[in-house]
């Protein structure tokens, strides 16, 4: 088993990101939402979309193993997952990405102490497995079904 890289994404990659984004999301999560939500889903999960995002206070890291994107975490101010999604499970990859995203995002916030997800029914104990918390009831809008969750995080001392 060759070792996994977390790295930020670089320009150029959006396109590979958010293929490995289209597959995982075909396979696991479409099958929960109507067309409606699968359209909106893509609007938010393409490459123009995600390069503009990360020309605004926005970056995406992700773990690669044998130069292929296995997993990929898109993170945008103040303290919002955006995207989370794995292709090779039970191998702690979500977790690692969490927690490289969030030291990355403390370098421009230090004072960072929560984080907002709003989870596909499907990824939901993943999240909660990672110590994310619900924090509402599972709400449809545009199509798209989710659950607001919360992660809470220690302050670091500096």
């Amino acid at each position: 088993m060759a070792p996994i890289i977390y790295r930020e994404m670089v320009p150029g990659e959006e396109q590979v990101v958010c293929d490995m984004v289209t597959q995982v999301f075909n396979e696991f999560v479409a099958s929960d939402y109507g067309q409606d939500g699968i359209e909106e889903f893509f609007r938010f999960a393409n490459p123009e979309a995600m390069k503009e995002r990360m020309q605004s206070n926005g970056f995406v890291t992700v773990a690669v193993e044998n130069d292929t994107i296995v997993g990929m975490l898109e993170f945008f101010s103040p303290n919002i997952v955006a995207l989370l999604f794995v292709t090779v499970r039970h191998r702690g990859i979500a977790k690692k990405l969490l927690a490289q995203s969030i030291d990355k995002a403390r370098t421009s916030n230090p004072s960072l102490s929560k984080l907002i997800a709003h989870s596909s029914p499907y990824a939901q104990p993943i999240y909660q497995k990672m110590g994310f918390s619900n924090t509402g009831n599972a709400t449809t809008e545009n199509g798209i079904t989710y659950i607001p969750m919360e992660l809470s995080l220690e302050r670091k001392n500096a």
